[in-house]
Order: C-alpha cells, then structure tokens, then sequence
C-alpha cells in the first residue's frame, strides 16, 4: 500500500469541535418513528505523525491517504480485522461526497450481559445474539487533504479511539511493512499567544500522573524532576503541583521560569499527557492597573456547535455519513488554523 514518508519537526497540541450526532440504541421490536435525530458528539483532529520511540515523533510527509483508503476498500474484510491481545479492530472504508473515509469498530467484549429496555412496551429483556454475530462500536475517521489531519467522532465513550486507529493502522501494516505511526492532537495557537502577550503568570495548577515525567522532559518541562521525586517515594500516582511566585523584585527570575513552563504545559494539555492545567495570566494596562485572566489550558480551544441529521425524513440511518459531513464542514470553517499548526 502507499507509504508515507518522514521529514520536519513534531506537532502536539489539540483543536476541538462539537457537533451532534446519533448514539442512540435500535431497539429490538421497536420501529423508529420517521424524521430526523440528533445527538451531540465531539469532534477531534489530530495529525498523524511517524513514530520514533516512547518520547519522540517525527513529521511526515504528506500520504495518500485516498489511494490508500481506496485499496483498502478493495480488500475483504477478514483482511481489514486486526485482533489483539485485549480487543478486536475493524475498518471499513466509507465513500462520501466524493472522497474516501474510515468507520473503524471496536468488537464489544461477548462476554458482557447487555440487556435491552423498550420503552414503548415498558419492559426489559436479554440481548439475543447468536454465535456468529457480534456488537460493534464505531468511530468515524475523515481524512483532509493536507497535513495529513484527520478528524474523528467517537460514537460511545468506548469507541475506538486515535490510539486505536495507529493500533490497526500499524499492525495491519497499512503504510508499509516497519513504518509506524502516531497521531498528536492539535491545538489553536491561542494559548499561546494570551500567554506571550500577557505580563506575567502569578499561578499555575497542574495535574499529572507521574509516569508522563519522560514525556514532559522532551518538550522541556522542568517539572519531570518533581514528578520523579514523588514517584520514587510514593509510587506512580496522579499529583497536583501549585507553581505561585510572589510578586517582589527578588522573584523576578521565579515569575519568568513559571511562564515559560506555563508554555510547555500549554501544549502538553491533551489528556494523554496533563490531566488538567489552569493558570492565572495577568495584564497591566497602560495607567499601570493590572488585571487578570483565568485560562484552562486543556478546555481554552476553538469550539463549534453542529447540528447533525443521524436519520433521514423516513427514519433512515444516516449517521455515519453526517457524522463525516459535519467533520469536514468544521475543518473548512477552521482550516486556516489547522494548516498554520502543521504548517501546511
């Protein structure tokens, strides 16, 4: 299959939107009622990037990702299904408004109990399912033409996930047989910039599981030290660290090293490195009055609200291909900022 190949420097930073779309439930004896449905779901785009080792990713240059997706199509399923030692992966490519996409499904645990609740005839039963069918939980994958940026719905808090789709992608050898991928979440540079353009940074609130330590060393964090410190004495755990300099002349140095970490933090504040970071930015205005702003570095992104059809007039299913509609729609109204993130 066509393989993509490396070159640049990494990207890591995440871009959020929501949207709605449908997770609802068929029920077993239970006809929908005809006209449309909706359900709120998020969007995330993410870039994919090659893997080098546990702490360092390295741009690509930019696949093919519709002649990829293309033969992909043509191949039986079996062929599509990569199962591991703690769950099963399935892709299926979708074709919508004239471009290749991915529905890749998570195989639900058979032995989980699921029973069903109609609500019309009040009553709860067993799920039913013989020996050769099995549950599957989607997310949708849509492909940009640039950067190589993806944007992906989850449809259930447990479906697949960025990490599951480099998962299958890898082990499927979809890129070439020894080329291995990751994906980096992005970020608006907003942060950043209400960051640089503020005077200082009287306090920083950062939770963090220690076993990121190595993580946050690469990107620069001097905070990596601390967290080795409390993980060998009590352990890996999640931790709170408070940064707050005071404000006299002698802490000059201690305010600038604080803002600088706040800039680290800022672009590690996805939920694979820092649980939750907020900070205190604070301005002082041309009459010397000085004011301050609250950030939550992890929640502080750009957001945009959709409205999407998960069934037809006639109560047809068309969530799947809303649910790509509304990511590509929602990279159109931000593409300028996602190509300025992977400089594309």
């Amino acid at each position: 299959m066509a393989r993509a190949r490396s070159g640049g420097s990494p990207v890591n930073a995440r871009f959020a939107t929501t949207v709605s779309v449908d997770s609802r439930i068929v029920r077993r004896g239970h006809m929908a009622q005809p006209g449309p449905k909706l359900r709120e779901r998020t969007i995330n785009f993410y870039e994919v990037v090659k893997w080098i080792n546990v702490t360092s990713n390295e741009r690509m240059e930019q696949a093919d990702w519709q002649a990829i997706l293309r033969e992909l199509a043509s191949v039986p399923l079996h062929d599509r299904v990569w199962s591991g030692p703690d769950r099963t992966l399935i892709g299926e490519v979708m074709h919508v408004g004239g471009a290749y996409h991915l529905k890749l499904m998570l195989v639900r645990d058979q032995d989980a109990w699921l029973d069903v609740y109609n609500e019309q005839k009040d009553t709860i039963g067993e799920l039913e399912l013989d020996e050769a069918t099995q549950l599957v939980e989607p997310s949708i994958i849509a492909f940009l033409d640039f950067g190589n940026v993806i944007g992906l719905i989850q449809g259930s808090t447990t479906a697949p996930t960025p990490s599951s789709f480099t998962l299958w992608l890898n082990n499927l050898k979809i890129l070439g047989d020894g080329f291995v991928v990751d994906t980096e979440p992005m970020v608006s540079h907003e942060i950043q910039q209400m960051i640089n353009q503020s005077t200082e940074l009287d306090r920083i609130s950062i939770k963090v599981h220690t076993n990121k330590a190595d993580a946050l060393e690469k990107r620069g964090s001097k905070l990596s030290n601390v967290l080795r410190a409390v993980k060998e004495e009590y352990g890996s755990m999640v931790v709170t660290v408070i940064l707050q300099p005071g404000r006299a002349k002698d802490m000059a140095e201690g305010r600038k090293a604080v803002r600088e970490e706040a800039k680290v933090i800022a672009e590690a504040s996805d939920n694979n490195e820092i649980r939750s970071a907020k900070g205190r930015l604070v301005y002082i205005e041309a009459d010397d009055k000085r004011h301050g702003v609250d950030v939550d570095f992890a929640k502080q992104k750009i957001t945009a609200k959709r409205k999407i059809s998960t069934t037809a007039e006639d109560g047809s299913p068309i969530r799947n291909e809303s649910a790509v509609r509304a990511i590509i729609d929602a990279a159109q109204e931000h593409e300028q900022e996602l190509r300025k993130i992977v400089n594309a």
